[in-house]
């Protein structure tokens, strides 16, 4: 089994992973937007704040698959690194077999708490309502979301990253498709919206285990034999990938919650604001699942300079990405208050966001490369050190300060500060520890 990232252009790798997942995840990232589109028509502000209460609980549900994808691509990455298939092969059936036992009670335990996670938010009345409806039907999709995305870790660990991008396109089409087909067609409303997304999942799932089954047969059935050694080795990556993910729903609801005390009007911009962010920043997020292989295979062949390359090439994606980016939201900026007939705290939200505190992603990119590092160099927790500080030292009591001095875009104000200093402290840090890497190896 070739390991291709331990080779070439380092630059080439990333462009060629990041771009190829970032077309899957501006599908998926494009009918989240286009999901708030839909509802903005039926005219009822509460729909829009219904959606931003059930995306911060969603958040939570998906961080913990992506920190489940994300440790599975670690791991399989340094396996593949290694060059034994056969073993590959047994790992990634035991991981798939470990991720179905870890999410089904993750899901049962959201719904047993749904009513009193979504009052937690500060949601009550028509807007709570909806925002059940909407979440009793999304989350028992959880674990095939879970899989699926654990399926394209594996191929990105491979450097498969067209596959990868071909399933996340394939749940996005899907989710595109049936949208206005449920929310008008059938006239089932948010409802509408939550049974496509399961559709979606369900396609999604379905590619994903046609391509490490079938196509590549990259997956064993489990071995008893070395299932306790692969377990333990997965969830020593796992565990600090999960909490590392948590994090951030983490500081997202509380930034949700805050932002609650100013009304509807401006939890429904906060919401508009988080579906427009994945879209204008998806490359940023397909990087960190690029990083990670192309670090993960060069440390299995022992090639650190690679590593260190890896580290400078990905912060110069992300300043330059962040540029191209902003611009394009500053030209867009009324034209997106129209699109989603945004008025009051919501339209003003999102005229700071598209003229300048979109800018913030430069540093959260920063941490999304540093941390992929951190999970793929075997120092897990350090991400999961980055990601709890980010927030919580360095979002709420900035939120709650800013709120205080400038309402609703306060809370963004204190938020970004919050972000640059954990940006740049990440950077340091991953700096600090590759060049340590000869050293220890020695050791």
């Amino acid at each position: 089994m070739q390991a291709k990232f331990t080779q070439g252009s380092i630059l080439r790798h990333i462009c060629n992973m990041t771009f190829a997942s970032t077309a899957g995840l501006l599908s998926l990232f494009f009918v989240d937007l286009m999901d708030m589109y839909w509802l903005s028509l039926l005219g009822e502000i509460e729909l829009a704040a219904a959606i931003g209460y059930a995306g911060s609980i969603l958040f939570f549900t998906l961080s913990m698959s992506i920190g489940l994808s994300i440790a599975c691509g670690a791991v399989v990455s340094h396996s593949v690194g290694g060059g034994d298939k056969d073993k590959t092969r047994k790992l990634v059936g035991n991981i798939f077999l470990i991720i179905c036992c870890f999410s089904i009670p993750v899901m049962l335990a959201a719904i047993f708490m749904l009513e009193r996670l979504l009052g937690w938010l500060g949601a009550e009345g028509r807007a709570l309502e909806l925002a059940q409806s909407y979440m009793v039907i999304v989350l028992p999709s959880m674990p095939l979301m879970a899989l699926a995305m654990a399926a394209s870790g594996v191929m990105r660990a491979r450097g498969n990253a067209k596959e990868a991008m071909y399933l996340t396109l394939i749940g996005g089409v899907v989710n595109a498709v049936l949208d206005p087909i449920f929310i008008f067609g059938f006239g089932l409303g948010i409802q509408g919206a939550a049974v496509a997304t399961v559709f979606s999942r369900f396609a999604m799932l379905t590619y994903g285990i046609w391509l490490v089954t079938r196509k590549h047969q990259l997956v064993a059935l489990p071995d008893p034999r070395c299932f306790v050694a692969d377990a333990r080795n997965y969830f020593q990556v796992a565990i600090p990938a999960m909490f590392t993910n948590l994090s951030t729903p983490i500081g997202v609801a509380y930034v949700t919650a805050i932002m609650a005390q100013f009304g509807d009007s401006a939890v429904a911009g906060n919401a508009i604001i988080s579906k427009i962010q994945p879209l204008a920043f998806a490359g940023l997020f397909a990087l960190s699942g690029s990083v990670g292989p192309i670090a993960g295979q060069n440390l299995g062949a022992r090639q650190f300079d690679r590593i260190l390359e890896t580290l400078k090439q990905s912060l110069l994606f992300v300043l330059l990405y962040c540029l191209v980016a902003c611009l394009l939201l500053l030209i867009l900026t009324e034209p997106l208050v129209a699109v989603f007939q945004a008025q009051g705290d919501a339209a003003n939200l999102i005229r700071w966001f598209c003229l300048g505190l979109s800018s913030m992603f430069i540093f959260a990119g920063f941490t999304f490369c540093t941390n992929a590092l951190f999970n793929n160099l075997r120092v897990a927790h350090w991400a999961t050190a980055m990601n709890f500080a980010k927030a919580t030292v360095f979002t709420m009591p900035f939120a709650y300060y800013g709120a205080q001095w400038g309402g609703p875009v306060g809370i963004w104000v204190g938020t970004y500060i919050g972000a640059a200093i954990i940006g740049l402290a990440g950077v340091w840090l991953a700096y600090w520890k590759i060049r340590r890497l000869p050293r220890e190896a020695i050791a």
